[in-house]
Order: C-alpha cells, then sequence, then structure tokens
C-alpha cells in the first residue's frame, strides 16, 4: 500500500495538490498524511514573540486545524482516515526527512505555497525536495 505525504500551508495549489492525492490514494488503495511545517521564526512575524509557548502553541494549533480543515475540504470524502502532523523548521527538509523516516513512497505537493516573497529569498521548497528526495513526487501546478 503506498504511503502518500501531501505537504499544506493553506494556499490554493496545497488544496489542489490534497485533491490529486484523494484521487491518487483512492484509485491505489494509498494512505494520506497531510504534513504542515511551521517556518522557523514564524512566531516572531506574526507578533508572538513575547507570547508564552503556551500560547504560541495554541495559536499554532488553531491554524493547523484551519489548513488541515481546507485541504480535507478539498480532498472530498475519501472513506479513510486522514492522519496529520505539525512541525516546526526548514520546510523542504521537514518534508524530505519525514518522507525518508517514515517510509513515504510519494509526495504529492503544490508547485507555490502561500508566500512568493519566501519563495525568493529562501528558493523554491518544491524544487529542493524534487531534487532531494528518494521516492516519487508529484507537482500539482
Amino acid at each position: 500500500m503506498e504511503k502518500i505525504l501531501v505537504p499544506v500551508d493553506g494556499s490554493e495549489q496545497a488544496s489542489l495538490a490534497a485533491s490529486w492525492a484523494a484521487k491518487l490514494a483512492q484509485r491505489t488503495g494509498g494512505e494520506i498524511t497531510l504534513l504542515h511545517v511551521y517556518v522557523i521564526g514564524s512566531a516572531e512575524a506574526i507578533g508572538l514573540a513575547n507570547q508564552s509557548k503556551d500560547d504560541v502553541k495554541d495559536v499554532q494549533d488553531r491554524r493547523a486545524a484551519e489548513v488541515f480543515d481546507k485541504a480535507k475540504s478539498a480532498m472530498g470524502e475519501t472513506g479513510k482516515e486522514i492522519d496529520t502532523i505539525v512541525v516546526i523548521g526548514d520546510p523542504a527538509e521537514e518534508i524530505i526527512g519525514l518522507t525518508k523516516s517514515q517510509g513515504y513512497d510519494h509526495i504529492v505537493m503544490g508547485n507555490r505555497g502561500m508566500s512568493p516573497v519566501e519563495e525568493l529569498l529562501l528558493g523554491s521548497v518544491s524544487e529542493k525536495v524534487i531534487r532531494e528526495a528518494h521516492c516519487a513526487v508529484t507537482i500539482i501546478h
């Protein structure tokens, strides 16, 4: 059974990728895990630098729930439970590392996330995943 990892960030591209992955899983009998990665330093970026760790965690959990709900909505009724994972770090490194450590067979992701500016400054996450992943990668445009 194919294990499919779908990184999501709340963007339209991530929703399209989740929808495509759901169709793939239906055809192959695969299992889907949605992954949401918080970029290191994102607490400062959203104005939470002076908040307690619990407050920051609450905001992160709410944001992740919104992102997962949007992706699941795009997927429609799959008839299967969808696993979710939330991590903090560099998105490309976390995607690649999780794929290796958890034995995923396929990554399905959007070609562009929420922030085109971040993409210009940090380099393309999807490009790095394509170069370094040790499994199949499908990029949805």
